[in-house]
Order: structure tokens, then sequence, then C-alpha cells
């Protein structure tokens, strides 16, 4: 991306929706910016090597400053490079390119989501959205074919093909209803675009992997950011009729080799094992003991939080099977874990994306006896806990995503 030019006036954000958006993003260190993909973004703050928690708050801080504020590019400038001295941080590229490559992939990214929240309250008036490519000498020749194409908004081409498409991409939609239609002289697409997906190789931090992206959008662009924020509306969940399943996203970093995951050495429990229930009741008292009280925010080495109260106890109720036993290993699995691993995961039924942390603790309850529990937090809220006994080498293949913490 790096021989592309930027334009010379990024667009502002202004409005709420926009902010909401950035302001949600939970921050995440990476190496690269094939680390993340695509809809991952919608739920992270990242920008590419830069590792340190504090210069993340920094740079999220003044990107938001400049929307709600309505600064000035030369104000996030001036902000950017007093940020840079501040932490000392080193980084690839030009100044001007990497300032502004920040500065316009989070303000476009943020627009759109924020107009999809936009769109999807008053869909029901205005059922259609129409591409919109702002008319510049550097416009791309795909895009300008895109211009003009009007479709319903759940039409499957919106998931990959709504704005922005690529670095430093102006592209944009418009709503529109019947009346719109009638007065401008345009008429309902009779087919979207046809979607021609090519092989892309990528350098990624632990080695080449190839990605396939469709024609004219830029590697990493592909996908609907409101989608991944909010999802496809309300009658699209309903239509469904379940709540979906959770299914991994994978970056390219996580399709390469990379270096071999190192054993975990089993630790000593910080607590003893506790009593089994035998109904509902009983498993709701148990966890109640250890959290001392309905619910509890237990925080972890690596600056998140999780919160776990009895909606955990109620979904293990349907089946009695003994895990109630290791509820004293909970606190210490969050606050004092071997590994912490953050992922993404997609609702196939909503297409939200949520930010997953895995912790990963192997615990020796005797000298013949290792146990691996692995708890998983879907965006702060905690959402599963599988545990095993036998050998180490199972849970490789549970230890997946971002490392962002290791013992």
């Amino acid at each position: 991306m790096s021989d592309l030019v930027a334009p010379a006036t990024p667009e502002p954000v202004v409005f709420k929706e926009a902010v909401d958006f950035l302001r949600q993003k939970l921050r995440l260190p990476t190496r690269a910016w094939t680390d993340l993909w695509q809809a991952q973004h919608a739920r992270a703050f990242v920008v590419a090597g830069a590792m340190s928690d504090s210069l993340l708050a920094d740079f999220q801080s003044a990107l938001l400053k400049a929307m709600e504020d309505g600064g000035s590019y030369a104000d996030w400038l001036a902000d950017f490079d007093a940020i840079v001295a501040r932490h000392g941080w080193s980084y690839n590229g030009g100044r001007t390119w990497r300032a502004r490559t920040i500065f316009q992939a989070n303000m476009r990214s943020a627009n759109m989501a924020g107009r999809w929240r936009q769109i999807q309250r008053t869909k029901a008036r205005r059922p259609y959205l129409r591409y919109v490519q702002v008319q510049r000498e550097t416009k791309r020749p795909l895009h300008a074919l895109w211009h003009g194409t009007i479709l319903p908004i759940d039409d499957p081409f919106w998931r990959t093909h709504y704005p922005p498409n690529g670095w430093y991409c102006l592209c944009s939609v418009i709503a529109l209803n019947a009346r719109d239609l009638a007065r401008n002289g345009w008429t309902v697409s009779a087919e979207a675009p046809p979607v021609n997906l090519r092989q892309v190789a990528l350098n990624t931090p632990d080695g080449p992997a190839t990605v396939s992206v469709p024609e004219g959008i830029d590697p990493g662009w592909g996908h609907n950011p409101g989608i991944a924020d909010v999802g496809y509306g309300e009658q699209r969940v309903r239509l469904a009729g379940h709540e979906g399943r959770w299914e991994p996203l994978v970056a390219p970093s996580q399709v390469a080799p990379g270096s071999p995951l190192p054993d975990l050495q089993p630790q000593p429990p910080q607590a003893q094992l506790g009593p089994r229930a035998t109904d509902a009741a009983g498993l709701r008292d148990n966890l109640r003991a250890v959290l001392g009280g309905d619910e509890a925010v237990l925080a972890d080495p690596a600056g998140g939080q999780v919160s776990i109260g009895m909606a955990f106890a109620d979904h293990l109720a349907d089946r009695l099977d003994g895990r109630d036993a290791f509820f004293p290993l909970l606190p210490e699995l969050i606050q004092d874990p071997q590994e912490i691993w953050a992922g993404f995961v997609v609702n196939d039924a909503t297409g939200q994306v949520a930010l997953r942390r895995r912790y990963v603790k192997l615990l020796q309850l005797r000298r013949d006896t290792t146990l691996a529990l692995v708890a998983d937090a879907d965006n702060g809220t905690w959402s599963g806990l599988t545990f095993f006994r036998g050998k180490p080498d199972a849970l490789k293949r549970l230890r997946w995503g971002l490392s962002v913490y290791r013992k």
C-alpha cells in the first residue's frame, strides 16, 4: 500500500454513530497490518507496529478528539508527532504517509460503519443503496463501473463491496426509496456487478500467506465494517430463527506457518477444587461462593476485564457434568493465566464480529494428574469454559489468535 498517494484532504467525521464505532474498539498490539484481517478491524483498534497499550490509547484518543471536536488533519498531524516523540516510537514508512494512512483508514471506516447504523434504522423507509464514487483524477476503474449500482440493502453485494474498498477510497453510498428513484430517473439494477476473486500473496511476520480478494478491492478491505459492527439488522436476525453460531475469523498471519508454540509447564493450583452440585440451585450457590455475589468483574494481567455472573451457572445447569468443581479455579485462570490469546469470531446469523479473549492455564492437580483450563470471554463477558485432563499437547489446537500475554 505504500505506493499509493493519499488524497489532499481526508474526509472529516462528525456524527455520533461514527464516534461510537471508534470509541467501542478494544486496543490490540499488532506487528503488521496482516495480523488482523477485514472484519476484525471493526472490533479492534490497531496501528501496525504499535505494541504498547499506552501508545495505542494515545492514538485512539487523538483520533476521537479529531472526530468530536471537528479537528483538521493538521491538528491530527501535530498530535501524531507529539505521540511519536513521547513514546519514542519507531515506525516504517515516511511521516506524512504513515500519519495520513492511520487518519484516513480510521476516519473512513468509522464514517461508513456509522452510516450503516443509520441505514439499518431507516431501511424500512429507504430500502435501497446506490454506490457513489467520488469523481477525482485518481479514481479506480472498477469503482467507476460500480458507480450508480442500486441494490436492496440486504443484497449480498454490500457484504463485500460496501465502501471503503481500499486504502484512501472515498466511495460512499446513499439510501433511496421509490420516490427518490422516480425523481432521478433511476432504476434498481437488474443484478449486482460480478464478484470475481483473485489470489494475492502476502508477506506476514510469520511467513508468506495467500488470500482471496475480490477484484477491484484492496487486500483487507473486502468487508462491510457496519455489518461487523451491528449485523444485518433486526429483521434479518429474526428470519434466521436462531442466535447463530460463533465461528473463528482467521487473519493471514494465522495461516502462515509461524514458529512452534512453546510447551506450557503445569502450575500448582492456588485453590482447592470445590463441591459438585446436584441441581441448578446448588450450581448457582457454588458459583456465588466463589464470586462473593451474583456477579464479579475479574481483571487480567494484560489490562482486560471479564464479567462473570449467574448466566454462566444457568448455562451449565442443563448438563450437570461436574464442571462446577472447578469454580474455585476461575479467578486465577483470569487473574493469573499462563497465556492470553485474542481472536475474532463472527456470528453466522447476524454477521456481527466479537473479540474473544482466551485464557489458558495448565495445572498440576496431583503428581500424576494435570488439568488444562481454557476460558473464553466475548467482548468482555464470560462465554465458556473448557477443561480436560491428559497430555498438554492437546492444548495446542486451542491456542490461536494474537498472543497478548505470556507468563
